[in-house]
């Protein structure tokens, strides 16, 4: 069972350019201006922080990340990108230092669930460490940003409280691409479902996903307000 859990995690939780033939980039790229405003939670090592500084050139990318460990990877990024600028923060829907549980590349500020933590996380419930988290409403409002054009989030179930962290300035914002999970895996996390609900109330349509059944994976979100003004057609979803 464990090596199952390992095998599923692992294909779920591909990068965002690791295959590229599997990702809707095409259609990301036909969407966003070719300056956009990117906003990347759960930057992890910088690895689709760096693909995405080549692929919007023009671009401006705000990436954050929490981990200690994760985040000296990312500064490295920044400073080899002009385009790309790192900050050692969490995401979520309220400010302050909150408990941050290491797992790697699967840390979160969400408590994983029992049986799942000791299948595959391992995480030290009893000693996490504590980051700053903010909201992106007032980190926006404090850096003076007007507007975002792109979100990525991959932060490991908290994307819905990011989001919510987010209202004042998501009706600006043409697509989200976020992790999905079927499961609720970690204590507090919004499954697929919920996300999808919540998104589509703040007039967002799915467009693309893959999804490993039962498991996790991606979906895109097009801002519905924003394609309708500018005339964009809907692509159909593919899973």
């Amino acid at each position: 069972m464990q090596s199952l859990y390992k095998f599923l995690f692992l294909l779920s939780s591909v990068s965002l350019f690791a295959a590229e033939t599997a990702v809707p980039i095409d259609l990301m790229l036909s969407l966003l201006p070719e300056n956009p405003i990117v906003v990347e939670a759960g930057a992890q090592f910088g690895e689709d922080t760096y693909k995405m500084s080549l692929l919007w050139p023009k671009g401006t990318l705000y990436a954050f990340e929490p981990s200690p460990t994760s985040y000296e990877s990312l500064t490295e990024i920044a400073k080899s990108r002009t385009n790309v600028f790192s900050f050692p923060l969490a995401l979520s829907s309220s400010e302050g230092k909150m408990p941050f549980y290491l797992s790697g590349g699967a840390s979160s500020l969400l408590t994983p669930q029992d049986g799942f933590n000791q299948q595959y996380f391992h995480v030290d419930l009893d000693h996490p460490i504590f980051v700053d988290v903010v909201t992106l409403d007032s980190w926006l409002d404090e850096h003076k940003i007007a507007k975002v054009d792109f979100l990525w989030l991959d932060m490991e179930g908290n994307e819905l409280n990011a989001l919510q962290g987010a209202e004042k300035h998501l009706s600006d914002v043409t697509l989200i691409y976020t992790e999905v999970n079927i499961q609720r895996f970690w204590n507090g996390c919004a499954c697929y479902e919920e996300l999808k609900n919540w998104l589509e109330r703040h007039d967002f349509k799915e467009i693309w996903s893959e999804i490993v059944p039962h498991w996790q994976g991606n979906a895109l979100f097009l801002n519905t307000k924003i394609a309708d003004k500018n005339s964009m057609l809907y692509p159909a979803k593919s899973i």
